[in-house]
């Protein structure tokens, strides 16, 4: 909650857009889920672990890599609209693992999971 009330909202007022809009979005080649409870800190290390472990796997460069975080995917701006305005079909979480650009999810647990 506090990198989208500190950053990303400050980022975008003036666009209302979304931060991947604002930066310059790509094709996703993984879905994160992630627990809330975590530290930013922790949840970029995870996925920072994850591309490296792609980036042997496959070969591409681990900084090729888009991940889809909703914190910054989403148009914080028009949070009901992301969400499908009550169809989740529509919404931008099942839109993006349909892409079939999507390779997967990366999932982020807590420690204790």
């Amino acid at each position: 909650y506090y990198v989208v009330s500190n950053t990303v909202k400050p980022i975008t007022e003036t666009t209302k857009m979304s931060f991947a809009e604002v930066i310059g979005s790509q094709k996703v080649d993984w879905f994160v889920s992630h627990y809330w409870g975590n530290s930013f800190k922790d949840c970029v290390r995870s996925l920072c672990k994850h591309a490296e472990m792609e980036s042997t796997r496959t070969g591409v460069p681990w900084r090729d890599l888009a991940y889809w975080v909703c914190s910054f995917s989403i148009n914080q701006w028009n949070i009901e609209e992301e969400c499908g305005s009550g169809n989740w079909q529509a919404s931008s979480f099942f839109l993006t693992l349909r892409s079939g650009h999507c390779q997967g999810t990366a999932m982020i647990l807590d420690i204790n999971a």
